[in-house]
């Protein structure tokens, strides 16, 4: 009954606009408040014992070194290879607009900051060359979804400390390349069949395929490009952990930025008052909900939601498609970390009891909670890519649904068909 007053005071203050962190501290407060068995002098150990983890420190770093290899002016470099690659086709600049979120996607790992610099650089060309508006708002807000997928991904790192144990940062990173690949080249053939049926601008930049300039334009690239390869090279082989690695990543943006003469120490303080402010929104979330956690693991939840689940169905297929459904219903309401950092706990339990790989699971959960970026009401995504566009959410919501039906496909895929991403995985002996 406790636990229903827990669940019912979380529910009105989510629907009174309350920050979800604000929300489930304030339910846990209540419920400790209201249960005699509990002492609310639990709470300031909770709190920090939510956000006192090492691993965690990645975060803040991964953050850092994405807007400092932003502002280092690596964007057009990567914009320009894709352009080379991709500009030349029917399409051309929505086609550069997928392929550069899937080279940002390998520097930043944040989604919205993959939204605002991609939307901010291609949406106003795009629209002078008689793209659609709404068009380019979804296209944008759609492939920024591979910005957590492919590697490195904050959401992975906070997946692996909310599950509890026994996640490897490395191998959830591997897991992620294939998918976003999928991902990226799926969104591709999505905007080959809109410029077929909607007469998208035929080419970005008027000039026909050049190995040539591929070269030149993947050299000017390569210090963006080698982001991903330093940070998955160094865990992969051993050489330093996840945390080390996003402070490696730090110091390299630092390093392309003040040989380039593009990051002054202005810049570099900037960045890290912003990296903070981005944080320190995750690690309020990750501090309140560990009460939760605490809350939902001692009346046995998990263990419950495991039993039920298993009393309605014997098949890990119809149980990753409850979950994927489950999360995809909360995307309209809650943003992905928060909605990751809350049922994590209560839905990993489960997921071994059917013997899921926790490892697969969690590219799962990452993959769904994604699609919040692009379901209104909420939707970050569109939110950020809307006002560049100049346009409207509901304008854009109508060219959103190709590439949610999209994900959906490839969730299941890799969720199904586990060996389609674990290949990678073995192939590095993780």
């Amino acid at each position: 009954m406790n636990t229903l007053i827990l669940l019912v005071v979380f529910a009105v203050m989510v629907c009174m606009n309350v920050p979800v962190a604000v929300c489930l501290g304030m339910a846990a407060l209540v419920f400790l408040l209201v249960t005699p068995d509990y002492s609310i002098s639990v709470i300031p150990t909770l709190i920090f014992g939510g956000i006192d983890s090492f691993p965690l420190m990645a975060i803040p770093f991964f953050i850092m070194a994405g807007d400092m290899m932003r502002r280092s002016g690596v964007l057009p470099g990567l914009v320009a290879l894709a352009d080379s690659l991709v500009g030349h086709l029917r399409g051309g600049l929505a086609y550069v607009n997928i392929v550069s979120s899937m080279f940002f996607s390998g520097v930043t790992g944040v989604a919205v900051a993959d939204t605002a610099a991609i939307g901010t650089m291609l949406i106003p060309p795009m629209i002078q060359q008689g793209y659609r508006p709404a068009f380019c708002a979804a296209v944008t807000a759609a492939s920024s979804m591979m910005g957590p997928i492919i590697p490195p991904s904050v959401a992975m790192i906070i997946y692996a400390n909310v599950f509890g144990g026994g996640i490897s940062v490395a191998k959830l990173f591997l897991l992620g390349i294939v998918p976003g690949c999928l991902l990226g080249f799926g969104m591709m053939i999505l905007v080959f069949a809109f410029a077929r049926w909607f007469g998208v601008p035929p080419v970005s930049t008027g000039r026909s395929f050049s190995l040539e300039r591929v070269f030149r334009q993947l050299w000017k690239a390569l210090p963006g490009l080698m982001v991903p390869v330093i940070i998955l090279g160094g865990i992969i082989g051993g050489v330093f952990t996840p945390t080390e690695a996003g402070a490696i990543a730090v110091a390299y943006a630092m390093l392309v930025g003040i040989l380039t003469g593009n990051l002054s120490l202005r810049d570099v303080a900037d960045s890290l008052v912003e990296s903070c402010k981005i944080s320190s929104v995750v690690y309020l979330l990750l501090a309140t909900a560990k009460l939760v956690s605490f809350i939902l693991a001692s009346q046995q939840i998990p263990q419950l939601v495991a039993e039920a689940f298993l009393s309605w169905t014997a098949s890990p297929y119809i149980f990753l498609l409850l979950t994927v459904l489950f999360l995809l219903s909360l995307g309209f309401v809650m943003e992905a970390v928060a909605t990751m950092i809350m049922l994590v706990p209560v839905l990993g339990p489960a997921a071994l009891s059917y013997g899921i790989d926790p490892h697969i699971f969690g590219l799962v959960v990452v993959m769904t909670v994604q699609a919040a970026l692009i379901t209104p009401p909420v939707a970050l995504g569109l939110f950020i890519a809307c006002p560049i566009a100049k346009c409207k959410i509901e304008e854009a919501t109508k060219y959103i649904w190709p590439f949610l039906v999209l994900m959906f496909s490839v969730i299941m895929l890799v969720g199904c068909v586990p060996g389609i991403t674990l290949w990678l995985v073995d192939l590095f002996g993780i």
